[in-house]
Formats: structure tokens, C-alpha cells, sequence
């Protein structure tokens, strides 16, 4: 079975409606996997992208709330629990979407404090949402995180591709070539049946943005 490194746009919903199903009720520790649901655009068809919310810690601003703070990532149902959280709780909303420059998914994010300000990039690098080690020689600038020599930021700033409002997002720049040397690192007995081939795909994708960002 070959080992595609990209996606279509209707393999990654029907990856991401696959994903959805499958951990909404798992007991697996598998927490990067669930809370996500699948949203519509809401005029246009074939848009569609994966969201959820989620509680942060850590941020410059709130050093004297950190002890407010959760000691991992929640991720949780309803925005409005959220926003009725302890004021120490920084609320994310992510998003992955299709990358059609790139033909694979995109992870993109907005990071509000307990009043509902977004937080700057140098806050947002102070958080729990970016691993530190995914971070050396970085250079941090209003608006993006650049990796020396590096012909893309590892992260910058744009408008949400289905909703049109700013957010941050990874470049997904590199993601082929990384998940599929991934995928073909796996035996052709060890691959799935070709009706979890896309769902696979995404797990992997999952797996590999592990690295950058705590999901």
C-alpha cells in the first residue's frame, strides 16, 4: 500500500468526521484526539474544519494567578464553561483546517485571558500550548516565531481560512514530507485497511504536531 503525504479536502473531512467518531467515548488516555467537533462553514460547503476549546496555564501576565491554574491542558465542551472557569484559566481556541497550498492539515489557535484579551506572541510562547524544546534559537517577533535559516516561520499570523478572523497558526509548510517518512516507516502488514487509510493519516498528523504544540 503506498504512503500518500498529502491529503484531498474530502479525505481529511472524512478523516476528521472518522476521528470524531471514534474518541468521542474512548477510554484511551488519548487526550490530543478528543473533544473535537466537526464545523460547517456557514454559507459555503466543503469548508468544513475540526475545533474545539480548550484551558491553558501559564502566561506572563498571570504569574499571580498560576495557582489557579490547571496542571495540564482541559479540554472541554462548552466555550461557556470557559469563560465561567477560575480566572486563571487562559481559554484556546483551536482549530485544524485544510491547507489546500499544501494539501495537508493546518493547526491554527487563538489564546484569550480571563477578561477575553488575546495575548500577545511573547505571551503566548509563556504558556503551556508550545513545548519549549520544539522552541531552540527561536527568534520572536510581534508576529512570528522564526527558526534561523528557515524559508517559513515556524508560526505566524493570518486569518482563519473558513472563518476570516486573525489567528496563529503552524506553517504546515514541512508537514508532507514528515508524515509521510512517518507512515512509511510502518511495515505494509502494520498499515490499515484502506476505510481507516485517511484516519491513520491523521492520527499520524496528530502525532507529529505533538512535538510543537501540548494537545
Amino acid at each position: 500500500m503506498s504512503s500518500p503525504s498529502t491529503l484531498t479536502r474530502s479525505q481529511f473531512e472524512q478523516a476528521s468526521k472518522a476521528l470524531i467518531a471514534k474518541y468521542a467515548n474512548s477510554t484511551l488516555n488519548a487526550t490530543a484526539l478528543k473533544g473535537w467537533s466537526w464545523e460547517e462553514h456557514p454559507t459555503f460547503p466543503g469548508l468544513g474544519y475540526l475545533s474545539r476549546t480548550a484551558l491553558l496555564q501559564g502566561c506572563a501576565r498571570c504569574d499571580l494567578l498560576k495557582d489557579d491554574f490547571p496542571e495540564s491542558e482541559e479540554v472541554v465542551e462548552d466555550l461557556a464553561l470557559a469563560h465561567g472557569a477560575s480566572s486563571g484559566f487562559l481559554t484556546c481556541g483551536q482549530s485544524i483546517t485544510f491547507s489546500p497550498t499544501f494539501q495537508v492539515p493546518a493547526f491554527y489557535f487563538t489564546i484569550h485571558d480571563s477578561h477575553g484579551s488575546l495575548l500577545t506572541l511573547e505571551e503566548i510562547v509563556n504558556t503551556s500550548l508550545l513545548r519549549r524544546h520544539a522552541l531552540p534559537e527561536i527568534q520572536v517577533t510581534p508576529y512570528a516565531l522564526v527558526q534561523p535559516d528557515a524559508l517559513f516561520p515556524l508560526l505566524s499570523q493570518g486569518d482563519h481560512p473558513t472563518l476570516g478572523t486573525p489567528a496563529w497558526f503552524i506553517h504546515p509548510c514541512g508537514t508532507a514530507c514528515v508524515v509521510g517518512e512517518l507512515i512509511g516507516e510502518k511495515n505494509a502488514e502494520e498499515m490499515p485497511e484502506v476505510s481507516d487509510k485517511w484516519l491513520h493519516w491523521l492520527e499520524t498528523w496528530f502525532m507529529m504536531m505533538g512535538n510543537i504544540v501540548d494537545l
